[in-house]
């Protein structure tokens, strides 16, 4: 995380604290007069409109008993979800489900060692639960096969399943607060409840104020750890003088193969603050070996949708994936930007754009495309913005 200019913190600074000293009396009654010991990261405020401050007074009176590690077990099909899941077992059972292959076999992310990707069922066009799962790949005769696997996490997707202690997608933010109390982490869309390397993120939406996500860690942080330990994290590598207005961002950084590229670097950068300009998102395409490398930066990608005015404040997430089954492969990405700063710090946003991948090889961008996929909300995670597209027609060139 980097800090923002002074100037520019102060003027967000007095334009925030006036929209969220009002709201902050609201989240500290949901602490029952234990603001001091209570340790909440309090990133946005205003959950509670002041007309249903009353309501919301009345729910978080309630006294949940603490969380247990079954509280974040799930079932499914008679099926006991836990952390220790075996997904070769599920996939014995019920399969790959439809669409498993036309949706690139459910690719999140990957480089050569590990691959990221969605057990969906019981389709992918409709997933009732998603089961986001980290693969190592291995070599079967002249096959790329998923070898060891394990449940990253689970994302509950239509009303009919339920949390352990009964919530469900379309349950209002009162029932949550009363079912599962304080909150590890509270956000502007947000609530995260966590125990023992365990995460429950429970998503709402700011409209309706209904709960519109569900999605349960268990193996979040080993998954990262395992899958960067394979990528473009080269920390004693020297840097490129081509990028050196730039801040690399390792951990959104990843060695891929690219159509007529072949195996290359994707390096994802934040301008460095020292250039007293507004931090923003580049992309760049590096060789990975042979007779170019020499030449380091094989190509630098469009202008980012993301930048647009805009302080980026990091990369979020990158995936690589034929979004218009043209048979080449495109890149979506997620940043946070700031929109502004309260009492507890700097308040953010997602925002996603998409490179396509056109017939020669280079990338363009669809500037309609990505300005309807963040003003519907479609931005939060790599499946939205996926799921969002692959229901439009698009066709590049």
């Amino acid at each position: 995380m980097y800090k923002p200019n002074y100037g520019y913190f102060f003027i967000l600074l007095s334009l925030a604290l006036g929209v969220t000293a009002c709201s902050l009396s609201d989240i500290n009654t949901y602490n029952n007069g234990k603001t001091a010991t209570a340790k909440v990261k309090q990133e946005s405020t205003g959950y509670y409109p002041d007309k249903r401050t009353d309501k919301a007074k009345n729910v978080v009176s309630a006294d949940p008993k603490p969380l247990q590690d079954e509280d974040f077990t799930i079932s499914y099909r008679s099926h006991k979800i836990d952390k220790n899941t075996d997904i070769k077992e599920l996939i014995h059972k019920w399969g790959y489900s439809e669409g498993y292959d036309s949706f690139n076999r459910g690719y999140i992310s990957g480089n050569g060692t590990y691959r990221r990707w969605n057990l969906s069922y019981p389709n992918y066009e409709d997933p009732e639960i998603d089961f986001v799962v980290l693969s190592k790949i291995e070599l079967e005769g002249e096959d790329l096969v998923d070898g060891e696997s394990y449940l990253v996490a689970v994302s509950l997707e239509n009303p009919k399943f339920k949390t352990k202690r009964g919530l469900k997608i379309g349950d209002t933010l009162g029932k949550v607060l009363q079912l599962y109390g304080q909150p590890s982490v509270i956000t502007n869309g947000s609530l995260l409840y966590s125990k023992n390397g365990l995460h429950l993120n429970i998503h709402w939406d700011n409209i309706t104020e209904k709960v519109d996500n569900i999605f349960i860690e268990y193996n979040m942080e080993k998954s990262i750890k395992q899958q960067r330990s394979a990528d473009y994290v080269d920390e004693d590598a020297q840097p490129d003088p081509d990028l050196e207005p730039y801040t690399i961002q390792r951990e959104q950084s990843f060695t891929t193969t690219l159509n007529g590229w072949g195996e290359v670097k994707f390096i994802s950068t934040l301008k460095d603050e020292d250039t007293n300009d507004l931090i923003q998102a580049k992309f760049f395409l590096e060789a990975n070996s042979g007779k170019d490398a020499e030449n380091k930066v094989q190509y630098e990608f469009p202008e980012f949708y993301g930048n647009n005015g805009r302080m980026i404040d990091r990369i979020k997430a990158v995936s690589f994936k034929d979004l218009n089954q043209d048979g080449r492969t495109d890149i979506v990405v997620i940043a946070d930007y700031i929109t502004g700063v309260n009492a507890h710090g700097i308040e953010t946003h997602p925002v996603a754009g998409i490179y396509f991948q056109k017939k020669d090889n280079t990338y363009t961008t669809l500037p309609e495309l990505d300005k309807n996929i963040n003003q519907t909300g479609h931005n939060r995670t790599l499946q939205n913005v996926i799921q969002y597209v692959s229901n439009q027609r698009i066709n590049v060139q």
